[in-house]
């Protein structure tokens, strides 16, 4: 019995604590969202849905940024859902910070006054998307504020908005010069370009200009702060495989500028000169009749965001910043300044010989020419970048230098493979204009991984040679072959030389003459003949300023000597004669079989060379 008495007993503790645990629970139920004090977030709830109420979303500055409203709302539904779930006053006072904390972010998440700084780094520019070129296929007026911060180029041009492609060279670009001229191009499986109709100082940097480009499809105007400035004829053939974009070429990445940019328009039609001079000043909505395209580019939205219409993006790619008004440029001239007093003591201990080992005769007037360079841009250049590259190229030059020293050589080497490995450039340019010979003794390394090389290119002839890309026995048994390209008034003539005539790892003497009287230019392969053109004349004059060897529209891979261009037709059982380099005729004459350095005379004194990037090929003793 007593055992069953102290059972009655626990049993009667159980059912009052379950009691107790019962009446509590029914108490923390009936608090729920009842019985907390919630008159402070309930003014922050009336703060937030009022901001919601009075702001306005947009992408101009002072506008909330598209979708800060919808996050607040969120929070405002999570706090009341929060109010009737609480559970604690803590819950609530929890609730009322996040609340506002969240209504902070909104007042700062302000659309803040910016343009877009598209900074001078290769594939850098601001895309549009491609629905935009529905518009460009027809009849069209863009127009843009700029504000170049340096005129400088980083490739061959500086292109402010553009689409084009290669293959078929189509699309259209309006680009500048470090000058200040500008151009208008439009492509249709060739290029047009204005030329010099807006000539240099047209465009100036450290001040907002306006660009307007028409296009009716065949016609094509550009205009610079109102008034027309060029205009080119040709039919547009939209680029269908690259996009359009301000800034920079879609294409060639290394045109891009060094520029703010605002008020990007497109328009479906072309406007006129006087509408186009008004729109200078007049503010734009974006609903305008004809304004199919509207980014005002004035406040900071990102990286990726609508324009005004909401029908066309922009993409920002690169190094794209977005600034409140133009940059103010500190330049660190530090690292220049010690590379131009490294290269000035490194001058002081040369001493030029003819001996092996001395520096070659002209090193130092070389390293003049280097530091007066050097000198020059410390006092003008505007990009941090060209002034750090010019520094590392100060010190590489040394390196270089040194490597130069006086030796027997056999020929120079350019090297496909060395990127930085260009050419031996010779000025100034020179074009015969009757009879001529060019001859040269050339060995390749290698054909594999281009389609042409080019043993020598003064940009109206020269002479290709054919390797292959693909490793496929059809293609290494058609390389060799030779082709004397030429410019002679009616198109790319001139003689071939057929398959194999060319082979890699053995020294070959190759020769083009050209007989003005007979019209004929025939291509030699060691002596023999390998082709002729007929009905040809000499080429027209180049407008390059210089000749290369080894290089022009396609880099060799090999080494290339005694190199020498005649006035004269020489005769097949003259060719790759010994000769004391003062035969009458004797225009170009580079034997290349002693080191000379960097930079120097050929030896008719009247041509500079100058080795870009290649190397001597050094005989080993």
């Amino acid at each position: 019995m007593k055992s069953f008495k102290l059972n009655i007993k626990l049993w009667s503790y159980l059912a009052a604590f379950l009691m107790v645990f019962t009446f509590a629970a029914c108490d923390d139920d009936d608090n729920k969202g009842g019985t907390f004090d919630t008159a402070s977030l309930e003014t922050l709830i009336t703060e937030a849905e009022t901001l919601i109420e009075t702001t306005e979303e947009g992408i101009n500055a002072g506008d909330q940024k598209p979708g800060s409203k919808a996050e607040l709302q969120s929070v405002i539904d999570w706090v009341r859902w929060k109010i009737d779930n609480a559970e604690a006053q803590a819950d609530i006072s929890d609730a009322a910070v996040k609340l506002q904390r969240y209504i902070d972010i909104y007042k700062a998440n302000v659309v803040a006054v910016a343009m877009p700084w598209i900074q001078q780094e290769n594939d850098t520019y601001i895309q549009i998307s491609d629905n935009i070129k529905t518009v460009l296929g027809g009849a069209w007026t863009i127009e843009l504020k700029c504000y170049i911060v340096d005129l400088n180029t980083k490739g061959y041009s500086n292109n402010l908005f553009a689409a084009e492609q290669m293959g078929p060279d189509s699309g259209f670009a309006a680009r500048y010069f470090s000058d200040g001229k500008i151009q208008i191009v439009t492509g249709n499986s060739n290029w047009v370009d204005s030329g010099d109709q807006a000539g240099p100082g047209t465009m100036k940097s450290g001040e907002w200009m306006d660009v307007t480009m028409t296009s009716d499809g065949t016609h094509h105007e550009l205009f610079i702060n109102g008034a027309k400035v060029a205009e080119v004829d040709n039919t547009h053939l939209l680029a269908a495989d690259a996009p359009f974009v301000i800034g920079n070429s879609p294409t060639w990445t290394d045109r891009v500028c060094n520029t703010l940019v605002k008020d990007f328009r497109v328009w479906n039609s072309v406007l006129d000169e006087s509408t186009i001079n008004a729109n200078r000043t007049a503010s734009f909505e974006g609903t305008e009749s004809g304004l199919v395209c509207y980014f005002p580019l004035g406040s900071d939205l990102g990286s990726e965001f609508s324009d005004v219409s909401g029908n066309y993006t922009a993409s920002i790619k690169g190094k794209v910043e977005w600034v409140a008004e133009p940059p103010v440029i500190v330049l660190d001239k530090a690292k220049l300044q010690e590379a131009i007093q490294e290269l000035t003591d490194f001058k002081a201990t040369i001493v030029e010989g003819d001996q092996d080992g001395d520096y070659p005769a002209g090193t130092i007037a070389y390293i003049d020419e280097l530091l007066a360079d050097a000198n020059d841009a410390l006092a003008n250049e505007g990009r941090q970048s060209a002034l750090d590259d010019k520094a590392d190229a100060l010190v590489a030059a040394i390196e270089v230098i040194n490597s130069m020293l006086v030796a027997d050589s056999d020929g120079i080497l350019v090297d496909r493979d060395v990127a930085s490995a260009i050419g031996l450039r010779i000025t100034p340019n020179y074009t015969p204009q009757g009879d001529y010979t060019v001859e040269f003794n050339v060995k390749v390394k290698s054909f594999f991984g281009y389609g042409t090389g080019e043993f020598f290119n003064n940009g109206e002839y020269g002479i290709w040679v054919y390797g292959y890309t693909e490793l496929t026995e059809e293609n290494v048994l058609n390389t060799g072959r030779l082709w004397n390209f030429t410019n002679a008034g009616n198109g790319w003539q001139g003689p071939r030389a057929e398959a194999q005539s060319i082979k890699s790892g053995i020294w070959q003497h190759v020769a083009i003459v050209h007989d003005d009287a007979a019209r004929t230019t025939t291509i030699y392969v060691d002596g023999v003949a390998k082709g002729v053109q007929e009905d040809i004349g000499a080429p027209n004059v180049s407008g390059w300023g210089e000749m290369w060897l080894g290089n022009g529209w396609g880099k060799m891979d090999g080494y290339i000597k005694d190199f020498r261009l005649w006035d004269v037709a020489r005769d097949e059982a003259d060719l790759d004669a010994d000769i004391a380099g003062s035969e009458a005729g004797l225009n170009v004459y580079l034997p290349l079989d002693r080191v000379k350095g960097v930079k120097f005379a050929d030896e008719t004194g009247t041509y500079q060379a100058h080795m870009r990037g290649i190397s001597w090929n050094v005989v080993e003793d």
